[in-house]
């Protein structure tokens, strides 16, 4: 995979601000390193909480106000509402259908073909299409591992090799394991996509 050199990480500080929900920490951090973490920031703000106490309320208000005015929240938004039940059930007849023809075969049933090629029809696509041409190529991608018994191999992505796509992708990504699409598999995707290998 190719190597993106302004590809940046959430910083410890960013991610003690999240994971303890420090919503004054979170305001104080810088609009790249806000726009990281927004998949998580957008659910967290729109998913009904577990915690129904008043200082939530209060800093649910903080987060909305945080996330106001930030361009890619309206897409996020759209990929939450999307209907996961039916994706996921989706993706096992896929994975059954790769299983059955061989990782190989050019048949999807999250995707139709594909008029243009796969970045190009994912930045014309709604986000329900992105989802499931992401999920397709990740279903790929496991597929060639479970097919390669350990050997090395080569699987090129266009989608999640271009630069250009790669917060959005990211965004994708990130929905579906909050989304519990093929999330007991999530680990294996990861790793092969940060490393190459599983």
């Amino acid at each position: 995979m190719t190597e993106c050199t302004s590809l940046q990480f959430v910083s410890p500080f960013a991610f003690e601000a999240m994971q303890k929900v420090d919503v004054v920490r979170l305001a104080s951090l810088s609009d790249p390193e806000l726009r990281l973490l927004l998949p998580c920031l957008v659910r967290m703000a729109l998913c009904a909480p577990a915690d129904q106490s008043q200082s939530w309320a209060q800093d649910k208000k903080l987060i909305l106000r945080l996330l106001s005015g930030v361009e890619a929240v309206n897409s996020i938004v759209a990929l939450l509402s999307v209907d996961f039940h039916a994706l996921e059930q989706d993706a096992s007849k896929e994975q059954q259908l790769r299983h059955k023809l061989g990782g190989g075969s050019g048949e999807s049933i999250l995707v139709s073909q594909l008029q243009h090629g796969l970045t190009l029809e994912f930045e014309h696509s709604d986000s329900p299409r992105r989802l499931r041409l992401v999920l397709s190529e990740l279903l790929a991608i496991m597929n060639k591992v479970s097919e390669s018994n350990g050997e090395f191999f080569f699987k090129s992505s266009e989608l999640f090799e271009s630069p250009v796509y790669l917060e959005e992708a990211a965004d994708v990504l990130c929905i579906l394991q909050a989304g519990t699409v093929l999330s007991a598999k999530m680990h294996f995707i990861y790793s092969f996509l940060l490393n190459g290998t599983v």
